[in-house]
């Protein structure tokens, strides 16, 4: 019997066609209303209500001014004039653009440099790049950056050991300033670039780094000459990702920055609207600007991963992964991966650690173990706001990750397997969130809420909106790529069989997909669960979050009840982060 080709479409029977009218299967444009034509209007309309009120509220709330009770007056243009005409913007813009062009380039590097050790050469050890990878995810951004303050600070055990070097009475290092908010943020973000730049290097066709190595060229001119060329595209596509996102970051020019007087444009934007009466104007017209510019980075990045074709090194000849052998050097790179994770992840969890431990902080010595207490973590534990906060975060974390992969799953669906003709404005609405930085869309769902009479204001629900906003582009990449993966002649097989379009889903499309689903669904509970940008601005005293306690704790100087709050949640999430790494693993998911 000749074998069917895989991509010859069955025909379905007549009996078929009543569950499936449009007879289409997901693959050719219908003239009738068919399940997926539904699903394509139900879909847009809530991707829609979620994503555009917050475009409309930011650009009318930069053209209208306010009266005292918030509500809009007149139109006007005077908010764009003063940020040029007196040079507000200035400041905060080139502050910001420096910001995020030394961390993007700082963190490549720092990423760069792990992901070939782990990824291209026989180093020992190598499996601590990604458990460290995966481990960051579970820490907080605001506690990281405080263990790092608590390091670096003028206080610091840092400064100590540096004055007592150098014999000063003044701080050696001062981090609340440019260089201590790129060096926090380079750390930050170095895990992630290490993931992105460790699949291109793991996917690189050695041949040429052979064919390098037998011309006599060395180790280091090899990498110069050929991997880190032909890795261009992949390193211009993480500086520019890493820019965008050191550009709208908020938690590190907030803890970092504005006590060192550096203002950048997402503080600025955050001072504005915790004015008293609040200058929702200006912050709308700074918020425009953060977005103008994160829209020009996100089309210079989309040109960028565009011409990657023309970098392709893997063909279906002669390919095989190899190691780049290092000799005696190896040890030395094992090395560095452990300091890596050291200075990543334990040193900044062991300052917050030992300040968990005091009545109050003191440096590092011997004298102050005698000190060692647990009342913090009983305080911790007792106190109804602390207590509230994490009972709140874990159900947005809960609710934003379960509804954002339930809409991006029917929203994937959608654009890989149908050629509906509003498929274009579905994916529209599904991308427009990469514009919002997290203060902006903050900002903007705040006064979205204030002026609609919908009563969310306030609750749980408004957090959850944001959320859900906020996080619908990273629910598309992950169930975007796992459909592409499953051939559509299953579910033809399945339609052909007789089966309707919810059947075929259920038992066919939604277990095969459960891989790609729940890493998505662990992803996002963990970004909702450290988020703080938003936040700030939509708590209220009944609806406390993890982060925004975190944040108040700090700026009311209760460091030891902050670094005990601060272990329990580390321990929390980085035990889900930790589960997240075993099951990538297990079912190969697609790791960032």
């Amino acid at each position: 019997m000749a074998r069917q080709q895989p991509y010859e479409t069955v025909e379905p029977p007549l009996n078929s066609r009543r569950s499936n009218p449009s007879g289409s299967f997901g693959l050719k444009p219908t003239s009738r209303f068919g399940p997926e034509t539904y699903v394509l209007i139900l879909v847009s309309v809530i991707t829609a209500y979620l994503v555009l009120p917050p475009l409309y509220s930011v650009i009318q709330t930069s053209l209208f001014t306010t009266k005292f009770t918030g509500e809009l007056d007149e139109f006007t243009f005077s908010f764009y004039q003063d940020l040029f005409r007196e040079l507000q913007v200035l400041g905060p813009l080139l502050n910001t653009m420096y910001f995020s062009v030394a961390s993007a380039f700082l963190a490549t590097c720092i990423g760069g440099i792990i992901a070939w050790i782990v990824t291209r050469t026989d180093a020992p050890l190598r499996g601590l790049g990604y458990f460290t990878a995966f481990a960051s995810f579970g820490t907080p951004f605001i506690l990281y950056t405080i263990g790092w303050l608590l390091l670096l600070g003028r206080a610091g055990p840092v400064n100590f050991w540096l004055k007592t070097l150098f014999n000063q009475t003044e701080p050696v290092l001062n981090v609340y300033s440019m260089w201590g908010m790129v060096f926090v943020e380079s750390l930050l973000w170095s895990p992630f670039v290490f993931l992105m730049l460790a699949a291109s290097f793991r996917s690189m066709d050695p041949s040429l780094e052979e064919a390098s190595a037998v011309c006599g060229a060395r180790v280091w001119q090899t990498l110069r000459r050929i991997s880190l060329r032909l890795m261009l595209p992949a390193f211009f596509s993480v500086v520019l990702l890493i820019f965008i996102r050191a550009f709208e970051s908020f938690e590190i020019p907030a803890l970092v920055g504005l006590p060192g007087d550096i203002r950048v444009l997402t503080t600025s934007i955050l001072l504005d609207a915790q004015r008293m009466p609040p200058t929702y104007g200006r912050a709308g017209a700074f918020a425009m600007l953060l977005m103008l510019v994160v829209a020009g980075a996100l089309y210079a990045y989309s040109r960028v991963t565009r011409e990657a074709s023309k970098f392709h090194t893997i063909t279906g000849k002669g390919y095989r992964p190899a190691l780049i052998q290092l000799g005696p050097w190896r040890y030395l790179a094992a090395a560095g991966l452990v300091v890596y994770s050291f200075i990543l992840l334990v040193l900044p969890f062991l300052i917050v650690l030992w300040a968990s431990l005091l009545p109050f902080y003191m440096q590092p010595s011997l004298e102050a173990f005698s000190q060692f207490t647990l009342k913090n973590f009983v305080t911790a534990i007792h106190f109804p706001k602390l207590t509230d906060s994490i009972k709140n975060s874990i159900l947005l974390g809960l609710g934003s990750a379960t509804a954002v992969m339930l809409l991006t799953t029917f929203a994937s669906w959608l654009l890989v397997r149908t050629k509906l003709r509003g498929r274009w404005l579905l994916d529209l609405l599904t991308t427009l969130p990469l514009l919002f930085p997290g203060i902006v869309m903050g900002l903007a769902i705040m006064r979205f809420y204030l002026i609609v009479p919908i009563p969310i204001y306030g609750t749980l629900w408004i957090l959850l909106v944001a959320f859900v906003t906020r996080y619908i582009p990273y629910g598309i990449r992950y169930t975007h790529s796992g459909l592409l993966q499953l051939h559509r002649e299953l579910e033809e097989a399945a339609y052909a069989s007789g089966a309707s379009w919810t059947h075929c889903m259920r038992r066919i499309t939604l277990p095969l997909l459960t891989p790609s689903f729940l890493g998505g669904w662990i992803f996002i509970f963990l970004l909702s669960a450290k988020e703080l940008s938003m936040s700030i601005l939509l708590v209220s005293p009944r609806t406390p979050v993890v982060s925004v306690a975190i944040y108040e704790l700090w700026e009311n100087g209760q460091v030891g009840e902050l670094a005990a709050f601060g272990v329990i949640w580390t321990a929390i999430l980085v035990s889900i982060a930790v589960t997240y790494y075993l099951f990538a693993r297990r079912y190969g998911i697609q790791q960032v």
